[in-house]
């Protein structure tokens, strides 16, 4: 049974370091920036983002469980006072390796529907990397709707 918890410090510790070397290689990926450059820019957006780390303001950090086990996490953002549209938005949504594939994505994303009716939010949007075939799939099997996209062409 899939539920969602506040993220401890130690859950948060861990993996810090994974989504900011994750975040990097997927903006080489784009071709948004060189894999030189990548670590140190998504390092420095990270830190811009999150200056209190876990406790930054108007972030939140959710663990998913499986049974108490945990198999993923989501990070979103929702500043109640001053959003008229109650519109949150998710920054990182990650199942990890070893537990893809088995539904829990699906059903996370369900709970965190769930959480956001409770605490008021409208709206739930997200980035998704357009390499990200699987993620893509996912959102549009959840009812999400392109509102944005951007299209490049290598030269």
């Amino acid at each position: 049974m899939i539920s969602l918890s506040p993220m401890t410090k130690n859950e948060y510790d861990a993996i810090k370091v994974a989504q900011i070397k994750d975040y990097a290689d997927e903006k080489v990926k784009a071709g948004t920036w060189t894999k030189e450059e990548a670590f140190e820019k998504s390092n420095e957006s990270f830190n811009n983002l999150l200056p209190d780390g876990l406790k930054t303001s108007d972030h939140y950090f959710l663990s998913i469980k499986n049974n108490g086990l945990n198999v993923g996490y989501f990070w979103y953002h929702f500043a109640n006072e001053s959003n008229n549209q109650k519109e949150a938005f998710i920054y990182n949504f990650l199942i990890f390796d070893g537990h893809q594939g088995k539904g829990y994505g699906r059903k996370a994303l369900e709970e965190l529907e769930k959480h956001m009716r409770k605490e008021g939010i409208k709206k739930l949007s997200l980035h998704v990397f357009g390499h990200n075939k699987r993620a893509i799939h996912l959102y549009n099997k959840m009812k999400f709707d392109t509102t944005d996209l951007v299209m490049s062409k290598h030269l």
